[in-house]
């Protein structure tokens, strides 16, 4: 019997074991398979947890010691993880002017049923830009300027990535932080018909 396994799967499970896992791991498949398993700054998708920042960037796990709101503790996690995933050479700085572009993850609340049931042009509409505005997206609606997913250069800042790509590995990597985060005051129910 022959049993094939993704390397980015095996070295995301020896990531999130616990240390006699991985010296079992290790002696399986040797320790050269996971080298590029350990956080570093010089790979964004090494980075594939709060604690993976926090080493990447030498810096100790957060411990609440006032018993912060989860949002809160969130978007402190959110922080330290975008500040990794920035990598070791880049440090972003607002634009004046206007010439970067910084991305930034958008969020919107679609029931799997809801999108099954939209037509081609209305899938596609989810995922195109508005002329005018660029892409609206907020939490649980198609615009939300107000908000903290608001796709504005004056929010969030600090979240935002200079690519497309970090952003979406970003948004899909931590969708549990970024749900606790975005989730204020939210609760999830029964909409009003």
């Amino acid at each position: 019997m022959k049993v094939e396994i993704e390397e980015s799967k095996l070295q995301t499970a020896y990531a999130n074991a616990c240390d006699g896992v991985k010296d079992f791991m290790e002696s399986l498949f040797g320790k050269k398979v996971f080298e590029a398993a350990k956080p570093t700054l010089d790979d964004y998708k090494t980075i594939r947890t709060y604690e993976d920042a926090c080493k990447a960037l030498g810096e100790p796990i957060f411990e609440d010691p006032n018993n912060l709101p989860n949002h809160i503790i969130a978007l402190m996690k959110l922080e330290t993880i975008s500040r990794a995933l920035w990598g070791r050479n880049f440090q972003p700085k607002p634009d004046g002017e206007g010439s970067k572009v910084y991305w930034y993850p958008w969020f919107a609340l679609w029931t799997k049923k809801e999108v099954e049931d939209m037509n081609p042009e209305q899938r596609g509409a989810l995922l195109s830009a508005h002329a005018d505005y660029g892409a609206d997206a907020g939490f649980g609606s198609l615009f939300a300027a107000y908000r903290s997913s608001a796709a504005s250069a004056t929010v969030g800042f600090r979240l935002c990535q200079e690519t497309e790509e970090k952003a979406k590995y970003f948004g899909q990597q931590f969708i549990e932080l970024w749900a606790e985060y975005l989730k204020f005051n939210f609760t999830v129910g029964n909409r009003l018909k």
